[in-house]
């Protein structure tokens, strides 16, 4: 059985503290874990981590030379809304070192079929269907919400102590604690085949909870709002929206306009990691 052992992790910040973090949990541990960036003065990792300063993701000869210099497997994305479509570049370098699979960043709901209202989700698809159009063998995870944040920056409840909902607030829809996404992501990319790897997307659902019932659960006054309030407002409404439409479940099919099932339901890729007890909301946040 072929698996990967050397993996390169593009962007460091928040989810991707959480994924590097897995990585160095795991019984077998990456051989090489490198992390490509442009500032590496700035960062502060164990000693297991190597830091590799990029000048330009553009430059594909550039960043191909520094993967096949450290025998990179994988290449994991974690970038965020403003590096989306720079992962075009960063698999093309991949793909002429030889990399044998890439993950883009997605990590939050659905984004397979997206239509454009949701234009982050849609940059994010097309990133996805650039990388298979190349030949590279591309792995997308789904976790949903993440419950360290969503369910204070989606909600706005840090604005104006209410759960601000766009709608209705009855859709269910997926969280997973980030570092069940780290040690997840950590987890399969280090033991399953290549094969099993390849072009297939993993939902992962910690809990599963609707606006309304994150307002029963911590006794809060719920506010039927057009816009989300505070920083980021247009972002965070989008979500709310997407919320809403029941696309916040990591079973949520665009195509379909339904949920998934068997392999393609909300959470149907948390048994292949056997013995993990996922963190349920309520396990985490003690109160809103």
């Amino acid at each position: 059985m072929s698996r990967l052992t050397s993996f390169a992790i593009i962007g460091s910040g928040y989810i991707g503290s959480f994924i590097i973090s897995g990585f160095l949990a795991q019984a077998s541990p990456p051989s090489t874990l490198i992390v490509l960036s442009r500032n590496p003065e700035s960062k502060n990792f164990p000693p297991e981590v190597k830091l590799v300063k990029v000048d330009d993701y553009d430059n594909v000869d550039a960043v191909a030379r520094i993967l096949s210099a450290y025998k990179i497997d994988a290449v994991v994305s974690t970038v965020g809304y403003g590096g989306i479509s720079l992962q075009r570049q960063m698999a093309n370098a991949a793909k002429k070192a030889d990399v044998r699979l890439f993950v883009p960043s997605e990590f939050g709901s659905p984004t397979d079929g997206a239509p454009s209202i949701y234009p982050p989700f849609q940059e994010r698809d097309e990133v996805a269907e650039y990388i298979n159009s190349i030949g590279l063998p591309c792995a997308r995870f789904y976790t949903g919400g993440f419950i360290g944040r969503a369910l204070f920056s989606v909600t706005g409840v840090r604005v104006n102590g209410k759960i601000n909902i766009i709608g209705k607030g009855q859709s269910p829809v997926s969280f997973t604690l980030e570092e069940d996404i780290g040690g997840f992501v950590a987890y399969v990319l280090t033991s399953l085949s290549i094969s099993s790897l390849s072009n297939t997307i993993f939902r992962l659902e910690g809990d599963r909870a609707s606006l309304q019932d994150i307002a029963n659960w911590y006794g809060k006054e719920v506010a039927y709002v057009e816009a989300i309030p505070g920083a980021h407002s247009e972002t965070l409404s989008m979500f709310s929206r997407v919320f809403e439409s029941g696309a916040g479940s990591t079973g949520w099919s665009f195509k379909l306009g339904r949920e998934g099932e068997g392999p393609d339901a909300a959470g149907s890729a948390n048994r292949l990691w056997q013995g993990h007890q996922w963190k349920r909301i309520r396990d985490v946040v003690t109160k809103l």
